[in-house]
């Protein structure tokens, strides 16, 4: 949100002399906050060094929290998927560091996108998605939630329609 102030060569109604205000900036969004997050760390961390890409399931490891977001690395192993599910309150963002991930997004219908190495995709708290590597490799990602990813609702795609199946609390699972 930007807020427009009269400028000084505008015609005044009071005859005390007024400073222009300066514009105060919008906060950032959490997707912002997460995007920078995620170029913070990869401008001084070389996460695909210390990946084990012969793990034969999807794994997820809390790297740290920078710039006001969790950050968490991801490996998936061919055929691995999230399921259906959300990010509670938490908007956030991540990269494919190598590989390509689908991600399905449901909207009241489901849409997909290839995100091949490199790409960055935001997304608000109320964004339902799965992401799934169909490739014949391992893929990375690295993700970052801001605030600090709580809870998780999963969903169960029944006759067209998603439906809760849970909600896993920070701790429990991951």
């Amino acid at each position: 949100m930007t807020a427009t102030f009269p400028s000084p060569t505008q015609q005044r109604t009071s005859s005390t002399p007024t400073r222009p205000t300066p514009t105060v900036p919008a906060p950032a969004s959490r997707q912002q906050v997460a995007r920078a997050a995620l170029a913070e760390h990869l401008g001084s961390h070389d996460p695909l060094r210390s990946v084990d890409l012969t793990v034969p399931e999807r794994t997820w490891v809390h790297v740290g929290a920078r710039a006001g977001a969790d950050l968490w690395l991801i490996t998936w192993p061919p055929g691995s998927s999230t399921g259906w599910h959300d990010h509670g309150s938490a908007g956030g963002a991540f990269v494919v560091l190598q590989g390509s991930l689908t991600e399905y997004v449901w909207t009241g219908v489901v849409t997909a996108s290839t995100l091949p190495s490199a790409s960055v995709r935001e997304f608000g708290g109320s964004h339902i998605h799965d992401v799934v590597n169909h490739g014949t490799a391992t893929a990375v990602s690295l993700h970052a939630y801001a605030p600090s990813l709580a809870a998780m609702t999963r969903y169960e795609l029944v006759r067209g329609r998603l439906q809760v199946a849970g909600v896993e609390q920070r701790g429990e699972m991951w």
